[in-house]
This record gives C-alpha cells, structure tokens and sequence, in this order.
C-alpha cells in the first residue's frame, strides 16, 4: 500500500468512526503532538472532500491551533493548510476560529493571513455577523472594517488569495508531482531516506531553489557529511550569490561540528581578512573559539593559530557580544595566556551584575 493509498485509508476509518480522532488531538506534554498525523489526513480530505468532513476539519484545525500555541516542533505551514481546507466548505461562522488563530501571539498576528476571516465570502459574511453574538464581535469588525462597504478586502481580492493558495499548496494534490517534497512535508522519514540519494544523483543544472532543497534535505537527514555537500556544490554553482559569506560561515561552522578544523580555519580567515563588517567578524570568531575548545589543548595547532586570530580581532574590536565575549574567556583559559578579557574584569561590581547573571557566575 502506496502512502497515499494510507492517508485514504486511515481517512475513511475516521470518516465511519468519528471518535477515531481522540487520536489526532494535541497533547501539549506528550512527545509526539501527532502534528503531521494531522497534515496527513488533512491531505486526504483535501484530494476527497465531502461536506460532511466539515466537522472533522474543524476538529483537527483547533488542535492545530493548540499546537501553535505551545511552540512545538513543525511546520506552521500545516496551521495554515488546514485553514484553507476550512475554507474551502464556505461557511462564515469559521471567522471566529480563524479570527482566534490571528490573535495566538505576535507571529500569528503577521502570519495567519487576514483574507481568512472573510474567506466564506465577503457578502456572506458581512451577512452572518449582522446576527452573530459574539463577545470578539466588536474587536473583528474594527480589524476587517464596520461594514461591508469598508472592508479591507475585496471579493477579488478574496478570489486572487484563493487561487495563490491552491498554487501554494500544490505539492499536497494528487497525483504528486515531486515525490521527495512530498515524503519530507508529511516527515514520512523512513521513506525519503530511501528516495535522498537517487534525488541527489540525477542529472541537473542545480538552480538555486534546488540547493536550497538540497541543503534542507541534508539537515532534514540530519547528515552532516551530506550537508557539508550540499554548501560545496552551492559554492561550486553559486560562487557570485550574495549570501556566498554566509554559506561558507555555515560551511565551516559544518567543518568544527564534524571535527575538520583545518578545513574550518581556512575558511574563517579568509572570511576575517575580507570582512569590514563587526557581525561578520563576530560570527567567525565564535567558529574558531569551538575550534580551541574542541582541541582543548594550548598545543594544538590550529588551536594556536585560531588564538592568535582571534586576539588580533579582538584587539581591534575589543568586544563582540556577551556570548562570545565569553567563549573568549573561556578559550583564553585554555590556551593559558593573560585574559585579553580582562577589561570586564576590572569593571565595579555592579556594573558586572549583568553578565554574571548572563552566564551564571557569582
């Protein structure tokens, strides 16, 4: 059985046994917040919608709502499709579960969209809320406006949102047209694991939105080796892109976490010695602090040579942030030399209260 074959499946079992979705719902201190099961059948409903699936929608889509307001691990974009599968059964009373989703907190705010809210339609809803009782009633209408003469939004406005949803959300249509996507959207893992390497080999130009999805693949894989691929042959096709300082920060800092600290070094001095810019400097230094601290030894090589960069930086910047201020103390200690920190040291007690509280010192 193929997985979409799954997701019908599973689809028409809460379809015949609605209590099925005591399964589906969010437990904010359960490991598992079943947040793609959700997207699953989502998915499912989405490619076979029947009316009457309305109240299995508005089941999953509070429990996503839940999920969003606990900051579990996912993809808010899973929020956002089962919103537009709400919206897809027309009806004007959704306004109120998606007018709460607005107000979750500040990022919800920016993000759930507002053509929600009269995506039933801006006449129907308009209609709808004349008779509603609702304690939000208020705060709503001064958000889309009093009236439907002042709405915000159009009706065309409305219709062109729709139709870049359905674009948007394309890759979740039957029959699927990018497998890999597919299997890492619904984080069916075992599956795209599989599928990984033969996406890798094929013959291809490499544009940029395929490094990029070879760069999220890699870390979805959670395989440095393949991650640290995936930034070279970026560097290799993009060498001109104007994010190349930040791929090759990214590339050594893959460098320090696999242990190849030589092929680190070289990349963050080159990256200094270019560099005018005190964050990008700042960056750089915190790599070569994990490089000392990773070797542990005043002896070390690149140890000594890493040093010897950052005391030259930090003479010219003289600080850089609290974190990596004291990463710098820390590798000063290990390489056994005075404390190019010592400045810090010698401030009143209170004015070094904060950074004692920042790192936990007495």
């Amino acid at each position: 059985m193929t997985v979409v074959e799954n997701y019908k499946t599973e689809l028409d079992l809460v379809r015949q046994n609605p209590q099925l979705l005591y399964h589906y719902r969010f437990d904010k201190d359960a490991i598992d917040s079943k947040h793609f099961d959700r997207l699953r059948l989502n998915i499912a409903i989405y490619n076979d919608l029947k009316q009457t699936d309305y109240e299995i929608v508005k089941y999953l889509f509070n429990e996503e709502k839940e999920w969003r307001k606990y900051g579990k691990d996912g993809e808010v974009d899973n929020l956002y499709f089962c919103a537009f599968i709400l919206t897809l059964f027309n009806s004007p009373e959704t306004v109120w579960l998606f007018f709460e989703a607005k107000n979750i907190d500040f990022d919800s705010g920016i993000g759930f969209d507002g053509e929600y809210l009269v995506s039933a339609g801006i006449k129907e809803t308009y209609q709808y809320l004349k008779s509603a009782d609702n304690p939000k009633k208020t705060e709503l209408l001064k958000y889309i406006g009093e009236t439907e003469e002042s709405c915000i939004y159009s009706q065309e406005d409305i219709d062109d949102w729709k139709e870049h949803k359905k674009s948007y959300f394309k890759s979740y249509k039957f029959p699927i047209q990018d497998e890999l996507y597919f299997l890492y959207s619904t984080d069916e893992r075992e599956l795209f694991l599989k599928k990984l390497p033969e996406w890798i080999d094929q013959e291809r130009a490499w544009t940029c939105n395929e490094l990029s999805l070879y760069r999220t693949y890699a870390k979805y894989a959670d395989d440095k080796v393949l991650e640290i691929e995936a930034f070279k042959l970026t560097l290799k096709k993009n060498d001109k892109d104007f994010l190349t300082d930040i791929y090759n920060r990214q590339l050594a800092e893959l460098y320090v976490e696999t242990g190849e600290n030589t092929k680190a070094l070289e990349i963050l001095e080159r990256i200094i010695n270019a560099a005018d810019n005190r964050n990008i400097v700042r960056d750089c230094i915190e790599q070569l602090c994990r490089i000392i601290i990773s070797a542990n030894s005043s002896s070390d090589e690149i140890a000594k040579q890493s040093y010897h960069i950052i005391k030259v930086q930090y003479k010219k910047y003289r600080n850089f942030s609290p974190m990596v201020d004291g990463l710098i103390k820390d590798v000063t200690e290990i390489m056994g030399e005075e404390k190019i920190t010592a400045h810090n040291s010698n401030l009143p007690k209170a004015g070094r209260q904060w950074w004692q509280r920042l790192f936990g010192s007495e």
